[in-house]
């Protein structure tokens, strides 16, 4: 454990790239890797195909923002739950017009991106409910990689509006000491949406308190076995992963943004987000198997099997769900690549965004 802890000293000293980097997206020089990418290798091809198609489809759509994301708590087919998922579909719109915008350079594309998300920012109340805004984390991403193209007038607005959705998330109920969600899922994404906007952002306002955040939430969700705190109150592997996954987006932006390595940082206790990876590694293996909720805790989970939703019948986990967990793993050990594909062996050919972004990320360094 004592490695694990001077690993993670010695890169709080390494020197912080530049405030007008891009941490939470891709920077210039990621940019142009993305574009030789789409050139050589046909699943990027056909990834970026298949988003420019969006986002053309997009210059044409209006912006639907709502006013307060309501889905968390809701069973499918409750009017506020579908509302707020068809609003939600400007996410991936503005996503795929950031990227356009961003590899094309076309004007019309960035043009239409910031007109989706100054309606959302004026449209939009956030609340700090973080499996509701958590859906907005491609949002994010977004706007991230064309913030510096954004006019100044119209950057004000839009970052007034993550600033607000980051200090509610701060100060959301669901956070504070003795409640179980400032320890389970909600807490990791809690985690995840403030470090992105932070570090989108970059006014330092929260630097020091989302890495206090992050050290306690390792310390409190993950066990020295690489359990979590999810796993044992839902008794289900998915919502071990619905916890690991978004730690592991909010360390990337950490170690792009500081070189703070928190992939092996071990808490006092000895759990560490390596660890909670590798605790699905003999599941997606098939070495091992487990019956998804059928020793849940929580309530809602039953309520969900009976409204017949996808994913919360009780059911052997299938290997392939966990690729989501593994897949930004890959930016700190590769080797979960192999894990990845023996995963997805069963299903055919898989292609996943976030192993793109490694790809991207690798032949630059970052």
């Amino acid at each position: 454990m004592m490695v694990k802890r001077i690993i993670l000293l010695v890169g709080m000293f390494l020197p912080v790239i530049s405030v007008h980097a891009q941490y939470v997206s891709l920077n210039v020089s990621e940019l142009d890797a993305f574009r030789q990418l789409v050139k050589s290798d046909e699943q990027a091809a056909a990834f970026y195909k298949r988003t420019e198609k969006r986002a053309t489809e997009a210059l044409r759509d209006v912006p639907a923002p709502i006013a307060l994301i309501t889905s968390q708590g809701l069973l499918m087919g409750d009017p506020n739950k579908m509302a707020s998922l068809q609003a939600l579909h400007d996410v991936d719109k503005i996503f795929s017009l950031a990227l356009v915008a961003g590899v094309g350079k076309d004007p019309r594309y960035l043009d239409k991106c910031i007109s989706f998300l100054l309606a959302w920012a004026t449209g939009n109340n956030p609340d700090g409910n973080p499996i509701n805004e958590t859906k907005l984390e491609d949002l994010v991403f977004g706007y991230d990689l064309i913030r510096s193209s954004v006019p100044v007038r119209d950057r004000k607005v839009i970052d007034g509006w993550l600033s607000t959705m980051r200090d509610k998330e701060a100060e959301h109920v669901s956070g504070k000491s003795g409640k179980s969600t400032s320890v389970n899922n909600w807490n990791s994404h809690r985690v995840k949406m403030m470090i992105m906007i932070n570090y989108t952002l970059k006014d330092g306002k929260y630097d020091k308190y989302v890495e206090e955040q992050l050290q306690k939430q390792i310390a409190n969700n993950l066990n020295a076995d690489g359990s979590t705190y999810d796993f044992h109150e839902r008794d289900a592997l998915n919502y071990h992963i619905f916890s690991v996954e978004p730690l592991l987006k909010a360390i990337t932006v950490l170690k792009r943004a500081t070189g703070k390595d928190y992939f092996r940082f071990e808490s006092a206790s000895g759990g560490s987000i390596k660890k909670g990876v590798d605790f699905l590694v003999p599941y997606m293996k098939g070495l091992k198997t487990h019956k998804e909720f059928l020793n849940s805790k929580v309530e809602f989970d039953r309520k969900r099997a009976r409204n017949n939703e996808k994913g919360f019948q009780i059911n052997d986990f299938v290997p392939a769900r966990g690729i989501p967990a593994l897949s930004p793993a890959v930016y700190f050990d590769s080797s979960y690549l192999d894990v990845i594909d023996s995963a997805k062996a069963e299903n055919g050919p898989y292609f996943d965004w976030q192993i793109l972004l490694y790809k991207v990320r690798k032949q630059n360094g970052s």
